[in-house]
């Protein structure tokens, strides 16, 4: 029989995957962290120690990214008669693609939209 030995990193994902779910489950369960981790033989200690490692990582993971916004030569329509010859019960979609993958996108009313872009034209980063 052959066995498969989990990489260091690997191991560490599926521990703190482990801890996440009983993170989760608490929460879920009514139940105070005492009586969840006397229920589940879990150490107490452990449990608080995972909360907070796990919510500060989300913390972490939670940041502002600069965006710069420099006018395009191939859209000579202004924001204004964009917003203008959208009616105003429509959302307009917006969506921004960065060159690592990420995307960010919203809906905004279309009467919300010059003041977008000239908040965003204004920052300098």
């Amino acid at each position: 029989m052959r066995t498969t030995r989990l990489s260091r990193s690997r191991r560490r994902e599926d521990v703190r995957a482990w801890w996440a779910e009983h993170l989760a489950a608490q929460g879920k369960s009514g139940q105070t962290q005492a009586a969840y981790c006397r229920a589940r033989g879990l150490d107490p200690k452990y449990f608080t120690l995972w909360k907070g490692k796990l919510r500060r990582a989300s913390a972490a993971s939670t940041r502002m990214v600069p965006v710069v916004v420099t006018p395009s030569p191939e859209l000579p329509v202004s924001v204004s008669a964009v917003a203008e010859t959208v009616p105003a019960s429509a959302a307009v979609s917006l969506r921004l693609v960065l060159g690592n993958g990420m995307s960010l996108s919203l809906e905004i009313a279309p009467v919300a939209l010059p003041a977008l872009v000239s908040e965003l034209a204004r920052l300098r980063c």
